[in-house]
């Protein structure tokens, strides 16, 4: 008799999905934001009293930001209309913080503070930020908006900078109190003395090159002349990151965003 083969079943190949890992996001450079501010400011970012009052006029006013101390404007009062936090809180509330692209002027009591503010605000993604070069004194004698004592806090919850950029930017603001005379400034005469006791001081020049060719440079060993408009494009000519580092321009404001950058690598 035939003999008759059973068919053979297949079992389905059952294949496995492929999990596919999950691409790691690329860490938040405050450089590349720095380099934008560096490539689209118009006057350093600064503004004088008598454009921001013609702006503070306009039906869309710009921001005000101030970043001293409670304890001075308990003594002084404030430009009305202002937010106050202070530098060295400055990012840890972006609540208090309008959206990245709203016009921000910050000011303090002699422009130092307002310009480390401006310059941070940029690395923790706001674009358009100014900082007012007028002293909160000078600003008070000429009878300009003043109010009394600590403004009311109002969170507005619009912007979410990104958590890498403001823990950097934090750990700079909090400790930039402890660098040199206050908020990172130190005077000519500290200079001529940390270049004498100091050989392997860095000094760095953010001048224009046409500024250097008519006044000429601080006569230093470890001088490096890299223009502000160029600071990020020629990180590599930075020094060393553990190096003594003083950094001069024609009044202190290039100087102290170049220091707030170097602060924030």
């Amino acid at each position: 008799a035939p003999v008759v083969e059973e068919p053979v079943v297949e079992e389905p190949v059952v294949e496995e999905p492929v999990v596919e890992e999950p691409m790691e996001e690329e860490a938040a450079d405050p450089n590349e934001l720095f380099g934008a501010m560096l490539s689209s400011m118009a006057a350093y970012n600064t503004i004088k009293a008598d454009a921001l009052l013609t702006e503070l006029a306009e039906d869309t006013p710009p921001f005000l930001l101030d970043v001293r101390t409670t304890a001075e404007l308990e003594e002084s009062g404030h430009i009305e209309g202002a937010t106050h936090i202070p530098l060295n809180e400055l990012a840890q509330h972006s609540d208090l913080l309008p959206a990245f692209d709203t016009p921000i002027v910050a000011y303090c009591g002699s422009g130092w503070r307002a310009t480390i503010a401006m310059t941070a605000l940029y690395g923790m993604g706001w674009t358009d930020v100014r900082a007012l070069k007028t002293t909160f004194a000078d600003w008070v004698d000429a009878g300009n908006p003043v109010a009394e004592g600590v403004p009311e806090v109002m969170a507005l919850n619009v912007a979410e900078p990104d958590a890498a950029l403001v823990a950097v930017a934090d750990a700079y603001l909090v400790g930039i109190k402890d660098h040199g005379v206050k908020f990172g400034v130190t005077t000519g005469e500290a200079l001529n003395t940390a270049l004498v006791e100091t050989p392997d001081l860095v000094l760095i020049d953010v001048r224009r090159q046409e500024e250097v060719d008519e006044k000429g440079s601080i006569d230093a060993p470890n001088l490096i002349h890299i223009p502000m408009e160029e600071f990020v494009t020629r990180m590599s000519d930075w020094p060393s990151m553990d190096a003594p580092i003083t950094v001069y321009c024609g009044s202190g404001h290039r100087s102290t965003m170049a220091m707030t950058i170097l602060f924030a690598n």
